[in-house]
């Protein structure tokens, strides 16, 4: 049978269920044929309605948000990290008024910090009224003047933690048309009771992504969840997935954002310098200036560090050796990009008087399953726990970096970063090593 007259007389049925009869009999199609090409098709026009209704409700929750140009609210926030097995959370509270001109934050605010984990004592406390940023501590408040400073506030604002639907610009995760346009997004919404409050549960997941050629972690999966409250379509919470692959590899990062309280009823004083207490002494923010590096031909500050395994490692014991350290941990995506490369420097130079080590200062071995980390990367150079007081002693600023350490335990070359374009001298530089005897 033609399959072009099975779809010719399936889209008859539609305006005229009698013809499905007529059809069959004057057609010869087969009933079951037939009814399985119906159920295929109404099951795809019942996706394309709830993915357009739910596009509907993502557009009336946003129109909601960008109506809200300032607002009081609580907001609870928790996170696993990619690599990490626990979820970490902290309670924000925000007053925040949007600032159409401002192209820092977009918003003035005062947010606090505290974690939701009652066994840790600390909080923080930060106010941006579109002029300065003030970092406000026990004993002062330092102040970053956005005339000064604001190329150093934009590379740090990712560090800040918003309710982002209500307070900025985008309303992030609610979508523009632009990205409800996009077609490698999928749409799902159900109905949810969230609080005791009937919501709107819209979904949508994206599959389809372009290799990563820099890191090595591909995207398997990109989900958000916003629960978006029925009565006035204010989005009450918002979840964010990421499953990446790295190798053999699959980890998940997921944020949740719950808005547990909200009203558009603030105090305007809390968004200037007003706010802040008058015992606490404003200063001028002075950045902070990174050591430099170890000196080239100084000794390598000593250490003696577990493997997994319970064994102690000395470096003092590697006297008469090449060692290429590497400072770690593995929720650092470079870091994770550099193991491979590092790990064939081992094989390769093994034999020939090389040491390669790895020296992870944040992990716990035990905890963070680093065993099953690192044999999932087909890591077998030793690898070492240490406390966080030896970058210190390292100057190390940045992860990875990488330490040459020549025979007689100086060190020859410090590398800050990784990417493939430092390979080639990296070996050059073990080579060289290798060859001053």
């Amino acid at each position: 049978m033609n399959p072009s007259t099975t779809y010719l007389c399936l889209l008859q049925s539609f305006y005229d269920p009698s013809v499905v009869l007529r059809s069959t009999r004057s057609r010869g199609i087969p009933w079951r044929t037939l009814l399985l090409v119906l159920l295929v098709v109404t099951n795809l026009v019942a996706q394309a309605q709830n993915s357009n209704e739910a596009k509907s409700v993502l557009r009336l929750s946003r129109e909601k948000c960008q109506s809200k140009q300032q607002g009081h609210y609580v907001m609870d926030y928790k996170m696993k990290y990619m690599s990490d097995k626990d979820t970490v959370g902290y309670r924000y509270t925000c007053d925040f008024r949007k600032l159409s001109g401002d192209t820092i934050f977009g918003k003035a605010f005062n947010m606090t910090t505290v974690p939701l984990d009652t066994t840790e004592n600390w909080n923080g406390h930060q106010l941006y009224t579109g002029n300065e940023l003030v970092w406000v501590y026990d004993t002062a408040a330092v102040v970053q003047s956005c005339d000064k400073w604001a190329d150093k506030i934009i590379a740090g604002r990712h560090n800040f933690n918003f309710y982002t639907a209500l307070t900025n610009k985008s309303s992030y995760p609610l979508l523009d048309e632009e990205n409800l346009a996009d077609s490698s997004l999928t749409y799902t919404l159900s109905e949810t009771v969230l609080d005791g409050k009937p919501c709107h549960l819209v979904r949508y997941s994206k599959t389809d992504f372009d290799p990563d050629t820099i890191f090595g972690i591909n995207t398997l999966l990109y989900e958000v969840g916003i629960w978006i409250d029925r009565q006035d379509y204010l989005p009450l919470q918002y979840t964010i997935l990421y499953v990446n692959e790295e190798g053999r590899d699959t980890t998940t990062q997921f944020e949740e954002y719950r808005l547990v309280e909200f009203t558009t009823k603030i105090d305007k004083r809390q968004l200037t310098l007003k706010s802040i207490p008058k015992h606490l002494p404003l200063n001028d923010y002075e950045p902070y200036k990174e050591p430099e590096p170890l000196a080239e031909g100084t000794p390598a500050p000593d250490w003696a560090l577990p493997t997994l395994t319970g064994d102690t490692v000395r470096l003092a014991d590697l006297r008469g050796k090449v060692v290429l350290i590497d400072f770690f941990y593995k929720s650092c995506a470079p870091c994770c990009a550099a193991l491979p490369f590092l790990q064939s420097i081992h094989e390769k130079y093994k034999d020939r008087g090389v040491v390669m080590l790895g020296i992870d200062p944040i992990d716990n071995p035990v905890k963070d399953e680093m065993a099953d980390f690192l044999a999932k990367r087909d890591i077998t150079y030793t690898t070492l726990y240490s406390d966080r007081e030896l970058p210190k002693t390292y100057h190390v600023v940045a992860y990875p970096t990488l330490f040459f350490i020549d025979r007689d335990g100086k060190i020859a070359k410090v590398q800050r970063g990784y990417h493939q374009s430092l390979e080639t001298a990296i070996e050059d530089q073990l080579q060289k090593m290798l060859q001053n005897r």
